[in-house]
């Protein structure tokens, strides 16, 4: 294996080169029968022939051939314009060529001071054709026909006045009876500030109901189980990090298709040494280029790092100084009750094996010097009596919660060996250090928080949190400003003039609404009360009973809701019923909208102005193609409404003042670039961002947790039998009573074709992948009766799908799945959100809210 120094050489060398191991974009134009520049520059070449070898046709090349020279010198002929992509996933910069007003060209674009983060994938290089499709748009305001019920698609075109009036008039009418019954709801679909952030405005201008929208889509979890234990929902490695690692051990993380700009880090460190391990019940993008697949059963992770957990401290590997300095291992709890002990002053207290006393144990601050501190005398394990109370250390109730979890016990529930989980545990703790890497696909699953929660434990216990190398991640931060990773959905209220944006109705409110659900992923309710924001796991309650809030008027902006939420016969058949009117604006024609009372066109991110201020950089849209159809942006849609429900005041730019006033702020950060600048070149780099570096999180083990501490001891669950993490899904969970009669595990996984629906019907990506699978294990679909491509009916009690099957050894036997975003058109008949559920889950919504369990659903399978 390679020193880490040679290593470190060797990211430095990364930051200044653009080969990312990812799909090229010759590989992709190939694969789609058509490339941007052939598909474009081939109708707009001049009469000249480019190329010698006649019928060969132009494509971008790689730098190392003819074709290369001859696409620069047509570019050269093209107007070109700089993009940052709002869809989720996002942030993603292109760049491309025009002529005649038309794209001819799409390819990544430039990223000042670190280019060797440069990307974009097929989903973005394709976007402008499917953005462009005139059949797949919404091309202007609709309202369903009078007398038809919801979802018939029967439909009127109206003008957009007549649209806004008609929802202007049904908004107005609630605002007089209670305003918190009406409802905005935003989701992902355009995450760029403008875009994303201009209905939530109108809320908190009118004083109406938003949502939390990471309870209902499944990621909450993780953002539970990370802050549990380091304060932070979102602890992310900065990609480049991987280089300092000798191990990279990701759990249910496909960070191939979903975190696709981090994944050439990860290859390259695996090329220069690092063991790359993936465990995940598929074998996904990623997996396909690790050094070994694990195959488990779904959503039992917790399990198997428990079960390591317990090796590690049977063979005396973990990291005692590092616990003791920054864990909450050494803080007394009472023998009673399992309540932290403190002194009069309300101080954590410690028991002082040299002083022989109980002391009081400070928050863990240390130097960030990637090592485990100074020796420490505090005791980690023993009885203890203070103030007449018996106490013992929290790390006695770690080790004796792992203690119950042998690798042969948790080898019958993952279907690990016990033998590789055993060998793998000794592996993490003597790498120092070793990388654990985990995503929201992670944590679908009932009491999905306590992998997150065991994996960021597991990173403490071996000494690996705040150090290069080690921790367990979520995201990857990208470039962090000023030597701290940041969020990657941005830091950036410090960079731009945007008090006159987020300071609208009280004054107080939007701001603490972008605080608890943007920055990044808040579990505090608390928060969600002072910014008028109601859990999404009571969404569903409350258009049906009304509680915690009624909802009498629900406008859904960048969210197909339908598609992307548990369930989905109940919000068709309960949830939407009970709610009077619905507003759908979205570019396409969704499930949801074909559901609502009045859809509006809007437009996409090639068609607007906005920005956004994703980690180290500023970018700045501007619109690079003509709107389609009558399409107008989020921004547009809400000024005009502002005219009719009383807030016109707040509305009083069009977008690209907005966008012109929020650039010019003034910042350190801006220093040297002129308003013009930054929207000419799209894209520029912070003066404090930090390029080229490998960083991390923590590294000052300040941890914004209530002991100040990694803390794997959560004294609120003590009732629940939670106190330290553990495996809870075996116990409870709804979906066990099922399991006699719908023996096989669906889950549903994000691949690299679609993110959600955004690109749902793309032409392009249609040439890749034209339908959904069920993949199935071949002794599965063989004691079926089921052979690969056979039509096969997935079903439980609440509904079913019919789809093609895909049969492969690369999913563990008894778990099936499809990918998700696929909508109701793409089956044959039915979708698999109509197998779902979103079932409460009393931990959790005590925690912050319920996370909805996606993968924990039980189905079975036949021949349709």
């Amino acid at each position: 294996m390679s020193s880490m120094d040679e290593r470190l050489k060797m990211s430095e060398n990364a930051a200044a080169t653009d080969d990312a191991p990812t799909m090229s974009r010759r590989t992709f134009a190939a694969a789609a029968g058509v490339t941007a520049l052939s598909a474009a520059l081939a109708g707009c070449a001049s009469d000249e022939k480019p190329n010698e070898s006649e019928g060969e046709e132009v494509e971008p090349g790689d730098g190392t051939g003819p074709k290369d020279s001859v696409a620069a010198a047509q570019k050269e002929e093209l107007e070109k314009f700089v993009v940052t992509s709002g869809y989720n996933c996002c942030y993603c910069t292109i760049q491309g060529y025009k002529r005649d007003g038309q794209i001819v060209y799409i390819e990544p674009g430039e990223l000042p001071e670190d280019p060797a983060r440069n990307h974009a994938c097929q989903r973005c290089m394709s976007w402008s054709r499917h953005a462009t499709d005139e059949n797949a748009r919404v091309m202007y305001p609709m309202k369903r026909k009078e007398g038809t019920e919801r979802g018939a698609g029967e439909w009127e075109r109206i003008s957009w006045d007549e649209a806004l009036d008609l929802v202007g008039d049904k908004l107005n009418a609630v605002l007089a009876k209670d305003p918190k019954a009406a409802s905005f709801y935003i989701f992902t679909g355009n995450m760029n500030t403008l875009s994303w952030f201009a209905p939530a405005r109108m809320a908190h201008c009118l004083g109406t109901t938003t949502w939390s929208m990471e309870g209902i889509m499944g990621d909450h979890a993780t953002s539970i189980g990370y802050t549990m234990v380091t304060g932070n929902p979102d602890p992310g490695h900065d990609a480049l990090d991987y280089m300092n690692s000798n191990m990279m051990l990701f759990f249910g993380c496909n960070m191939a298709d979903n975190i696709a700009p981090s994944i050439r880090f990860a290859a390259r460190a695996k090329e220069a040494g690092a063991k790359f391990i993936v465990v995940d019940p598929r074998v996904s993008s990623t997996a396909s280029i690790a050094d070994e697949w694990i195959p488990i059963n779904p959503g039992t992770d917790t399990a198997m790092i428990l079960a390591m957990m317990n090796v590690i401290i049977a063979n005396d590997l973990h990291d005692k100084t590092w616990l003791a300095n920054y864990s909450c291992a050494p803080l007394l709890v009472s023998d009673e009750d399992g309540s932290y002990i403190h002194n009069a002053d309300g101080a954590y207290l410690a028991w002082d094996t040299a002083k022989n006393a109980a002391v009081v144990a400070e928050p863990s601050f240390g130097e960030d010097d990637n090592t485990s501190g100074p020796e420490s005398t505090l005791a980690l394990t023993g009885s203890f009596v203070v103030d007449g109370v018996a106490c013992h250390p929290t790390m006695d109730d770690l080790v004796a919660e792992v203690q119950n979890w042998t690798p042969e016990r948790a080898s019958e529930i993952t279907g690990v060996p016990a033998e590789r989980i055993e060998s793998l545990a000794i592996e993490y703790a003597n790498a120092k250090p070793a990388a654990i890497q985990t995503c929201t696909g992670s944590s679908r699953y009932y009491y999905g928080y306590e992998i997150c929660r065991a994996a960021a434990t597991l990173a403490g216990l071996c000494g690996y949190t705040g150090r290069a190398g080690g921790g367990a991640s979520r995201n990857n931060g990208g470039n962090p400003i000023d030597g701290t990773t940041v969020d990657f959905t941005g830091a950036g209220a410090a960079l731009t003039n945007d008090a006159e944006w987020f300071t609208v109705g009280d004054g107080e409110s939007f701001g603490a609404y972008v605080g608890a659900i943007l920055s990044p992923y808040s579990v505090d309710p608390e928060g969600f009360k002072a910014a008028r924001v109601f859990k999404s796991s009571e969404m569903y309650d409350a258009a049906i009973t009304h509680n915690p809030v009624p909802i009498d008027f629900l406008y859904i902006a960048t969210s197909n809701y339908i598609n992307q939420s548990p369930d989905a016969h109940k919000v068709i058949d309960e949830v939407f019923p009970a709610i009077d009117f619905i507003v759908t604006a979205d570019p396409f024609m969704t499930w949801t909208a074909q559901y609502s009372d009045v859809v509006l066109p809007v437009a996409t991110w090639l068609e607007t102005w906005d920005l956004s201020t994703q980690g180290a950089y500023l970018r700045v849209n501007k619109p690079v193609i003509d709107r389609i159809g009558e399409a107008m942006s989020d921004t547009e849609i809400m000024t005009m409404l502002s005219k009719r429900v009383g807030c016109e005041d707040a509305w009083d730019k069009t977008d690209e003042e907005w966008v012109r006033l929020q650039i010019d702020s003034g910042s350190p950060a801006l220093e040297g670039y002129t308003v013009d600048d930054m929207i000419e070149a799209g894209v520029v780099a912070r003066k404090d961002g930090v390029f080229g570096k490998a960083t991390y999180p923590l590294g000052d083990k300040v941890f914004a947790t209530p002991t100040g501490r990694l803390e794997f001891y959560t004294e609120v669950l003590v009732p629940y039998g939670a106190k330290v993490p553990t495996y809870l899904r075996g116990d409870d969970n709804p979906e066990n009573k099922y399991a006699d009669k719908y023996p096989l595990n669906f889950i549903q996984y994000h691949d690299r074709r679609q993110v959600h629906t955004q690109h749902s019907g793309s032409e392009l990506l249609n040439l890749l992948e034209s339908e959904p699978h069920l993949y199935m294990n071949p002794e599965d679909a063989g004691a079926r009766g089921i052979a690969h491509d056979d039509m096969v009916r997935l079903f439980n009690d609440r509904g079913s799908c019919t789809l093609k099957a895909f049969v492969t050894p690369g999913i563990v036997k008894g778990t099936v799945a499809i990918p998700q975003g696929w909508e109701p058109k793409d089956f044959a008949e039915g979708h698999y959100q109509f197998l779902t559920h979103y079932e409460k889950n009393a931990v959790e919504e005590v925690l912050s809210m319920t996370n909805a369990a996606f993968y924990d659903v039980r189905a079975e399978v036949e021949k349709a």
